[in-house]
């Protein structure tokens, strides 16, 4: 057998072993050929095709997929989202606005702030990788995002692509709202910097018209604290994928957070009366916040679903005692998955929260009250 390598002490190294050896290189350069390979399969996908969500879709699911191991990967090791958020371009402040002060993911952080760029690629997170050496990420990934570039098709995407020398890049950013903090939003800075834009006072969108907004579809308005957030999140998907009722409406803080600033108790007070249902999202969290309120000490969260909360929950109170007649009219409390035992137990102290539905049963259910009610009408 030919050897084509030398090896320490190779009189008492046995064929066998050798061959053996010259196996596992060669499967070893194979896996990082395929590796360096990955960045080509994804090129034209822009990052923001992780955030697309549609539970009832194959493609839905692979992009979830492909976010999750992405995240959970560079997250299992400490400081590794701030190199690769460093190899993405952003910079030592931002990372450490994002360090200190987010209270989200960091990993989902810089991903958020990196898919603002129209180039950012995932191709690029890739070859961050292969210069982190981070191999290991890299097989983790191969999979997920081999069945990413698979699920998007240049040809047959029906998404909003933008031109990039020869080629399509298929971007899902029109669709998605930008839940960063203000100082984290780079196309604001960019505008703002931009030497050829003209001197003008930012003027706020003209309003739109109340009576319109109220007659165009049933408006839910979502009320939660941390550890309710993944069950919101997922309220909102179910919600844009009815066809049947395209015109829901689902508001929470954090998507209004720039109307929010500017008058946080005037802007609740108004979408509070304007939803045709509060939905209180019913965690031990929830229950701990409400609980152990005091308007001596102030909830200073970054969160504004979590801040205001308590806020909310007095709504609630006052519309179930007085405007209401102690009917339940508006509010629909909902239960998230693998709810525990203890919740179950003191949500029946509040007569006011008294759960409507499971997050398991909430699509099913939903739709089915809001057409009863339509048939009503």
């Amino acid at each position: 057998m030919e050897v084509l390598k030398d090896f320490d002490n190779a009189d008492t190294v046995s064929i066998n072993t050798l061959a053996l050896e010259e196996m596992l290189l060669e499967e070893r350069e194979k896996e990082m050929k395929n590796l360096h390979a990955m960045n080509k399969k994804v090129c034209y996908l822009h990052t923001s095709l992780l955030y697309y969500r549609n539970p009832s879709s194959k493609k839905g699911a692979v992009c979830y997929d492909a976010w999750r191991m992405l995240v959970k990967r560079v997250g299992g090791t400490p400081n590794t989202w701030r190199d690769l958020g460093c190899l993405l371009g952003l910079s030592p402040p931002d990372l450490d606005y994002i360090m200190h002060t987010v209270r989200e993911d960091p990993v989902d952080t810089v991903l958020k702030v990196f898919m603002q760029d129209d180039k950012a690629t995932l191709d690029k997170i890739v070859d961050s990788l292969i210069k982190l050496q981070r191999y290991d990420i890299l097989t983790a990934l191969e999979e997920p995002f081999d069945n990413l570039s698979q699920a998007f098709n240049i040809n047959d995407s029906g998404y909003h692509s933008v031109t990039d020398g020869k080629k399509e890049v298929i971007s899902y950013t029109k669709n998605i709202a930008n839940t960063l903090p203000p100082a984290l939003c780079e196309k604001f800075i960019l505008r703002e910097k931009d030497p050829n834009k003209p001197n003008q006072l930012m003027r706020p969108p003209a309003k739109t018209d109340e009576k319109e907004v109220e007659h165009d579809g049933p408006t839910l308005f979502l009320t939660f604290v941390e550890d309710g957030l993944l069950t919101a999140d997922n309220i909102k998907t179910y919600i844009e994928t009815w066809t049947d009722f395209p015109g829901v409406k689902v508001i929470t803080l954090t998507d209004k957070r720039e109307e929010v600033y500017q008058n946080p108790e005037k802007f609740i007070r108004e979408y509070f009366e304007k939803a045709d249902f509060v939905v209180p999202i019913i965690t031990s969290g929830y229950l701990q916040e409400i609980k152990s309120h005091s308007s001596s000490v102030p909830n200073t969260s970054d969160n504004l679903d979590s801040k205001y909360v308590n806020f909310i929950y007095n709504l609630i109170i006052n519309h179930y005692i007085h405007a209401s007649g102690c009917m339940n009219k508006k509010v629909r409390s909902v239960l998230p998955k693998n709810v525990n035992v203890d919740v179950l137990r003191s949500v029946t102290l509040y007569p006011d929260l008294m759960p409507w539905t499971f997050e398991t049963n909430f699509d099913q259910q939903f739709k089915a009250f809001l057409k009863q009610k339509i048939e009503e009408l």
